[in-house]
């Protein structure tokens, strides 16, 4: 009895760890994520924005830009209900 309860205990720690180690990973490649493909993108697409909405027939397509820009700097908001 008192085997099988260290043993229970020691999977328990070992699957709190795992899935520490795995969240501290998956956290880290959403930042490497975000700054490597979507800052460069977000930094564009704001700019073209910003001269979209320069000219008065392509304000809506400027607003669609900044749009994007929202949508690239948070890639993982879609993903949560």
């Amino acid at each position: 009895m008192m085997i099988t309860l260290i043993a229970l205990m020691t999977m328990v720690i070992v699957f709190l760890i795992v899935g520490l180690c795995f969240r501290l990973a998956g956290g880290v490649l959403k930042l490497a994520f975000k700054l490597l493909i979507c800052l460069p993108c977000a930094i564009l697409f704001g700019a073209l924005g910003i001269a979209l909405c320069c000219t008065l027939l392509l304000i809506p397509l400027g607003l669609l830009c900044f749009k994007l820009v929202g949508i690239l700097l948070n890639p993982f908001r879609m993903c949560t209900v």
